[in-house]
């Protein structure tokens, strides 16, 4: 406000004084020297009048754009203070029950000592960035809230909309104390959020005191940090690398949701407020989890379903509940609900529910439940979205077939490519490549092929075709990307570094690994001149490197590399680090390749151990260490225990993901290969069968994955004696091998082996 009066002061002064010399001129001289004298001053100080005019001109639009990007200024339009902030609500805190005090309600419950808050303390004097992670409920932003006003109270707060961000990095760089407020970080990642770049112009050097202060749920968080094994590094590192590199650099606190004992004790010290007094006394659920009703609200969503009740905003809400789930972080706007919703209705069974009129169920949604101050659908000028705690809940349903591609098409570009990236992490590839598809044909159309988001879209793209088993229809994609990025880039970018690692990676796909290997072995040069030996793109490049080098049959060579890649990668990242234990598991495999099957077994069951730890007994990771246990208990003879393994796996991956989920299939593949070792073949067989044609349903016939299960199928009926009916099954595989893959490839030659051995067995 100062620099702006000072302004306005410069340009009256700088016009004051052209207009006097002109008055004094008219008095003093006579009428032909006077003009000539007003002129020149007017000419004079026509120059700064005119600079001072531009500067008034972009503070004004600077104020403007600020104000539109914030959620909290001041009554005068300024970035208030710390201390200043007087409603965490307002900034995201959830509402407790309401309670009338002295005539005043209450809304926002005692604040309780957290044991996590001496190091959210220490993390917020020390500034940078810092992130809170936890589920929703478990008190993240509260806590933020009361560390920024007990450590920071004199610090400019900045709340920027998530498109305002960069919009909101000059008044950022203006002040010289500035907490800037990032709650639910999930909003603000992606091509037009945060990015490490805008990270460091916000964080400025030693001369400013600036904090990042951010939250996010453990769900999205875990997506990006640690996304599952099942997604190869080649494809999962480079498509998320920007968030998840990002949420690497923050110094990170976690906060449970169930509350500890000693945080019970304390809440315990404040019975005289009812809400407090409640909540201790229920210990099914965390303090914060309570306070701000949700298990109140989950209770009231799931009896909604009752005929008669308020079957379709149920539907509605089980629909926004799947938007978010699909990487919607921005409002969805009523018109797209009540078209989503129908089929979630029909499921339940429509018109028997009694389902209510659309009006009506909106306003029920977006009305406080009983008991709660907050809404189950929470509405804005924008549109709605669901509470945050539903997304939460234990055993969701599955996100109905088609849904990704049903809301996709109803949204812009930008937004219906977060929802592709999402199926992708769901393992909705085929789903995934239908939004990639669709927006990189829009994004082409509009923008030129060259274009960023176009090309960015065809990566996308290309990965879905890989992971969908045409490899040679990604190749091309990704070789579209490369040239674009080249052209746009240059050779040595990161992002065409990018796509060339692709390339290589849909290139050993298709068995052509001598390729693969001229290609990482050019991006590892070019990574290693551009950014270092060290840097994590460039390990990751030797990652891949030791990888194709096993497929070209130098085992040593490849165990080598990927022992000196785990080795740096513990000592940049850390031992327990999830990068640090991808390459470990690929150590291991290697000495399986190697027959030192004794040594794999050891390194699996380390790997699976500190995945355990770190990440829960369910996390794909875990799970995928688990299962290669039980191929080296498998090799090493030790069938029985390696079955015991493989039907504890299935139940577990069943429960976590799913009967017809690929990894699911992929345990009981490995359990009828066991039940086959153990010579328990029709048992073997009937495994075979039904993997094979779940197979052949949720992936398509000639997926690598069910050719795999058919050729299971064969190997069975061989070992019954049925080789006539075997050499069948071979045939078919070999044939649809050799269609997709190229008569060349390995996988093709193996079956054309497979073929020649049943002839033999036939005495043909």
């Amino acid at each position: 406000m100062a620099g702006r009066v000072h302004l306005w002061i410069a340009y009256f002064v700088l016009a004051g004084i052209a207009g006097l010399a002109g008055v004094i001129a008219a008095i003093w001289m006579p009428p032909e020297r006077a003009a000539a004298v007003a002129a020149a001053a007017a000419a004079i100080t026509a120059l700064p009048v005119t600079r001072v005019s531009a500067r008034i001109d972009t503070t004004t639009r600077q104020r403007e754009l600020i104000l539109a990007s914030l959620y909290a200024v001041d009554a005068a339009g300024r970035l208030p203070r710390v201390r200043d902030l007087n409603d965490p609500i307002a900034l995201g805190v959830h509402a407790a029950q309401p309670v009338v005090r002295d005539g005043v309600t209450d809304r926002v419950a005692p604040f309780i000592r957290r044991d996590q808050e001496a190091d959210i303390h220490a993390a917020v004097t020390s500034g940078g960035f810092v992130l809170i992670v936890g589920e929703s409920t478990a008190g993240k932003t509260r806590l933020a809230y009361e560390a920024m006003r007990a450590v920071r109270p004199d610090h400019v707060f900045a709340c920027p909309t998530p498109s305002g961000l960069s919009t909101l990095l000059p008044a950022v760089q203006r002040e010289k104390r500035c907490i800037v407020w990032l709650d639910d970080l999930e909003r603000y990642l992606g091509a037009q959020g945060l990015t490490a770049t805008l990270l460091a112009q916000l964080l400025g050097d030693t001369s400013r005191d600036v904090l990042v202060l951010s939250t996010i749920r453990t769900q999205e968080y875990h997506q990006f940090v640690s996304p599952p094994i099942e997604v190869p590094p080649e494809e999962r590192a480079l498509r998320e690398r920007t968030a998840r590199e990002l949420l690497q650099s923050a110094r990170t606190v976690r906060i449970d949701r169930r509350w500890s004992a000693a945080e019970r004790e304390r809440a315990a010290e404040y019975v005289a407020d009812p809400r407090l007094a409640r909540a201790v006394h229920d210990e099914r659920f965390g303090i914060a989890e309570t306070l701000a009703c949700g298990p109140t609200m989950l209770m009231s969503w799931q009896n909604a379903w009752a005929p008669g009740g308020h079957p379709r905003a149920a539907a509605i809400l089980a629909a926004a509940v799947d938007c978010r789930r699909l990487g919607m972080h921005t409002p969805v706007s009523s018109a797209v609900l009540a078209d989503l919703h129908v089929r979630y209705l029909e499921d339940r069974g429509g018109d028997r529910l009694r389902p209510e009129p659309l009006h009506d169920a909106l306003s029920w949604l977006c009305t406080p439940v009983h008991g709660a101050t907050g809404s189950l659908l929470i509405g804005s000028a924008d549109g709605c979205q669901a509470f945050d705690y539903l997304l939460d809940v234990a055993d969701l349903p599955p996100i109905p077939a088609g849904l990704p591609i049903d809301l996709a098409s109803r949204l812009d570009p930008v937004h219906a490519h977060d929802v592709g990236l999402a199926a992708s992490r769901l393992g909705r590839w085929e789903e995934a490549h239908q939004v990639h598809r669709a927006v990189a044909a829009e994004r082409e159309r509009l923008l030129g092929p060259d274009h960023p988001d176009t090309l960015a879209s065809h990566y996308e793209l290309g990965i879905t075709l890989s992971r969908t088993g045409l490899a040679a229809d990604a190749l091309r994609e990704f070789s579209l990307v490369a040239d674009g990025r080249e052209r746009a880039l240059g050779a040595d970018d990161a992002e065409t570094l990018g796509a060339r690692q692709e390339m290589a990676y849909v290139l050993g796909q298709l068995g052509r690994h001598v390729e693969a290997h001229q290609v990482y072995v050019a991006v590892l040069a070019a990574r290693e001149r551009t950014v270092g030996p060290d840097h994590a793109d460039t390990l990751r490049c030797r990652h891949n490197l030791a990888f194709n080098l096993s497929r070209l049959g130098r085992l040593e060579d490849s165990y080598r590399m990927a022992h000196e890649v785990a080795s740096a990668r513990a000592r940049v990242l850390g031992a327990t680090h999830p990068d640090t234990l991808v390459t470990r598991y690929e150590v291991a495999y290697t000495l399986g390749q190697l027959g030192r099957w004794t040594e794999a077994l050891q390194t699996y069951r380390e790997v699976a151990a500190a995945r355990e730890r770190a990440l829960g007994p369910d996390h794909p990771d875990t799970l995928a260490a688990r299962y290669e246990v039980g191929i080296s208990l498998g090799r090493l003879g030790c069938s029985t225990e390696a079955l015991e393994l493989y039907r504890s796996l299935v139940d577990d991956r069943t429960r976590v993901h799913g009967a017809d989920h690929p990894e699911t299939l992929r345990a009981r593949h490995g359990l009828g290969v066991n039940l086959g070792r153990l010579a328990r073949w029709e048992e073997a067989l009937a495994e075979a069968r039904d993997v094979c044609a779940i197979r052949e349903r949720v992936l398509g016939a000639d997926h690598p994955d069910t050719l795999v299960s058919r050729r299971e199928v064969a190997v069975g009926l061989g070992w019954l004696g049925r080789w006539a009916d075997a050499l069948e099954v071979y045939r078919t595989v070999a044939e649809a091998r050799e269609r997709v893959l190229g008569g060349d490839h390995p996988d093709a030659l193996a079956s054309r082996d497979d073929e020649a051995h049943c002839l033999e067995q036939l005495d043909r």
